[in-house]
């Protein structure tokens, strides 16, 4: 029974409540609304809608004032600001999370502040090394120093364990770690020393004493290589460093000079006593010079050129030979004086200096034109200018650069 008085339901059309008064139908049989049920549907869905605004309405009308004041107000100086710190319409745009800019590790600190090649090799940055390699002593091919790179990056860093199960970590040990409070004044430690250069150029003498003349040019080349990675503080260390420089250069333009004659014709005795004469004029250890005079002396007096053999006995008895040899020079001196004289010209004048042509291997007499390597400084006729340099094997002939580049002085 259907009681009068009981309060109507405010519910629309979103209601489920089923009613007593509700078809009884499956809802796949209801018929689907036409003619003119269409009208009186629509005309439903108005009142049901005007009757929910009413009663908003209503409800709000019939507030009473019990409650008080519930509107939340701020004041200005408080006023809501976004997480970007902006206000308003500035939320929409500050409002999110900016992350903190990444910072710089260390090994970038060295490229950036350092233009020293060894710096840039120790950073792991090998191709801004060779650049600085090719603009400072005219590297252009870089064969030679794969190995010397990888050989100094693997001294650039430490690892060690923080702890158990985790990845390691690394320390990157510096060359100034006394006064760097900054990443921007960080540079690397150095495991290559000057000493280190020289304590190889002993072993490469040892082995031009014993005739390895293939392995001491191997030596030598490696050295002079390296020079260039090398990091120095004075003045002095520069020179010292250009002079082992010019050491090496030396003796790897003589020791395959020396084994280029050996692949001469046998028959061509006079190339050869030239080849052995040039290599007498070379800067050698005074072991090494004796050898080489020795040589050149056997060789011209073989050939019946005994004004030349004169001179270079003469120069051998200079340097204080052993007595055994001393002697030997001695007699061939009192034959060659007796006729000073040369059945075979040569083009060879020792009173009138001259570069050795490190490629042709002819003199270069003062004053004729030539062209040299940025690095060893071996000289060449004009001819071979752009061609790989035959002592380094890395350089470009007659290369325009900036010089070596060692010292952090040198950028001053």
């Amino acid at each position: 029974m259907i009681q009068g008085n009981q309060p109507k339901t405010t519910t629309g059309l979103s209601s489920n409540i089923t009613t007593k008064l509700a078809p009884n139908l499956p809802i796949d049989e209801t018929v689907t609304s036409g003619g003119d049920w269409a009208d009186d549907e629509v005309q439903m869905e108005l009142d049901e809608d005007d009757m929910n605004r009413e009663n908003l309405h209503a409800n709000q009308e019939e507030q009473g004032e019990g409650w008080g004041d519930t509107e939340l107000e701020l004041p200005p100086d408080l006023e809501v600001t976004g997480i970007g710190g902006g206000t308003g319409d500035e939320e929409d745009a500050s409002g999110y999370f900016v992350a903190p800019t990444k910072g710089q590790s260390v090994p970038q600190a060295w490229t950036q502040n350092s233009k020293l090649a060894v710096d840039h090799v120790l950073s792991g940055s090998f191709e801004s090394a060779m650049r600085l390699l090719h603009d400072q002593v005219g590297i252009v091919c870089f064969d030679e120093y794969k190995q010397i790179f990888l050989q100094i990056y693997s001294r650039s860093r430490t690892a060690f364990t923080a702890l158990p199960s985790l990845p390691a970590l690394y320390a990157y040990p510096l060359r100034n770690w006394r006064e760097a409070h900054s990443p921007k004044l960080f540079y690397p430690a150095i495991g290559l020393k000057l000493e280190e250069l020289v304590g190889r150029l002993q072993i490469a003498y040892r082995l031009t004493t014993n005739g390895k003349f293939q392995e001491a040019v191997e030596k030598f080349r490696s050295i002079l290589l390296t020079v260039p990675l090398l990091v120095v503080e004075s003045r002095q260390d520069i020179l010292e460093t250009q002079q082992l420089i010019e050491i090496c250069k030396e003796y790897i333009v003589g020791l395959q000079m020396s084994m280029a004659k050996k692949d001469l014709a046998k028959d061509d005795e006079k190339r050869s006593c030239e080849l052995a004469a040039y290599f007498s004029h070379l800067q050698l250890q005074p072991i090494h010079k004796i050898m080489t005079l020795k040589t050149a002396l056997n060789q011209a007096f073989k050939l019946k050129n005994y004004k030349t053999a004169t001179s270079f006995a003469k120069r051998l008895l200079e340097l204080g030979p052993t007595p055994d040899v001393a002697q030997q020079t001695r007699k061939l001196l009192s034959v060659c004086e007796k006729n000073p004289v040369d059945e075979h010209p040569l083009n060879y004048d020792e009173y009138n200096p001259f570069d050795i042509c490190a490629a042709s291997y002819v003199p270069i007499y003062r004053g004729n034109p030539l062209v040299k390597c940025p690095l060893s400084g071996a000289a060449y006729l004009p001819e071979f200018k752009g061609q790989l340099c035959r002592v380094t094997k890395a350089t470009e002939i007659g290369k325009e650069s900036l010089g070596l580049r060692i010292s952090m002085s040198q950028f001053r």
